[in-house]
């Protein structure tokens, strides 16, 4: 009986953190959304000769710890650090790993010593390393919203700074003493690469790869263009400055409409669990055959893959891509 009840309030729990995951993040300033976006930068970096290329590698994996640089040979792992770096936390990854790793393996060894079954201790253990999934994908995600913000301010001060006369390298070192974090620290490396000899497109490539933002893309782009082809790149980036800001426009105007249907998405999706710890506390007779019963399981089972299968659907309905 206990072991049933421990099994049905874990289920109970992974579905109100799935779904919740499911609803809360956003589809604005999320790194992998824009698929193009990772497919112009891969090209862009293809296009690339190989001595350049060498040289991206090269600052990248100078940058990384004995330990790390081993790590980052397998697929996996290459991956997490990237995720890492994205979400502005200056975490190594053979820390990361350990850390976790022992806290997960010290979270089963408690859920033993407590006498629970070994599914709850395997659920602790899983339970650790999705918390941790889940928090850095909620640091990407407002990172990358902020920088997204940021931009166009940045692009004002860029245009204000050529103007006056002064070459791009500058404006990027001024864009890095004036503005707060993430733009101003990352602006301040490309500053810092450019000063210390790097090639434009390389300085660029890097400041892309760690802000992969439709944002960046169109001032990457801009930069580039100018580059490569001439042109006046002041009056680019002012018009670059006026379609980011008429993007967020309309990307405020489309949260506030579906304010409402986002409200009645967690109304619908929470109110079968505040229904059932209600009744659990007033009429406990009503729901015990929900955890007394085999046909119990199956009914909440069925009910959580619906509610998180549901919680996507309306994710999808209410978040647009501008």
């Amino acid at each position: 009986m206990n072991d049933d009840i421990t099994l049905f309030l874990i289920l109970l729990f992974f579905a109100v953190m799935f779904i919740s995951q499911a609803l809360l993040l956003p589809a604005a300033g999320s790194k992998a959304k824009h698929k193009q976006l990772t497919k112009r930068l891969k090209e862009t970096q293809s296009n690339l000769d190989e001595e350049s290329r060498s040289l991206l590698r090269e600052y990248y994996m100078r940058s990384l710890t004995p330990m790390d640089r081993r790590l980052v040979r397998f697929t996996f792992f290459e991956s997490m650090k990237k995720n890492l770096e994205l979400s502005g936390l200056y975490w190594t990854l053979s820390r990361t790993i350990s850390v976790t790793l022992a806290i997960s393996v010290f979270a089963s060894m408690f859920a033993l010593l407590l006498s629970q079954p070994w599914y709850v201790a395997i659920g602790a253990f899983v339970f650790i390393w999705l918390a941790l999934h889940f928090f850095i994908q909620k640091r990407i995600s407002d990172r990358l919203s902020k920088f997204e913000e940021q931009l166009p301010e940045a692009l004002d001060v860029i245009r204000r700074m050529l103007q006056a006369g002064q070459p791009v390298t500058q404006a990027f070192n001024e864009v890095g003493n004036e503005m707060p974090p993430p733009i101003g620290i990352e602006f301040k490396n490309t500053y810092n690469l450019l000063n210390y000899g790097y090639d434009m497109r390389l300085a660029i490539m890097q400041m892309a790869d760690r802000t992969p933002t439709v944002s960046m893309l169109a001032f990457s782009s801009a930069v580039l263009l100018q580059k490569e082809t001439g042109g006046n790149l002041s009056e680019n980036l002012e018009k670059v400055s006026q379609v980011l800001r008429a993007r967020f426009k309309l990307a405020r105007k489309i949260k506030t409409i579906s304010a409402e249907s986002r409200l009645s998405a967690w109304i619908l999706v929470l109110s079968p669990f505040v229904l059932f710890l209600g009744m659990s506390l007033l009429h406990p007779d009503y729901v015990s055959p929900l955890y007394e019963d085999p046909r119990g399981f199956k009914l909440v089972s069925f009910g959580v893959i619906s509610l998180f299968i549901g919680s996507l659907w309306i994710r999808k309905i209410i978040n647009f891509e501008v």
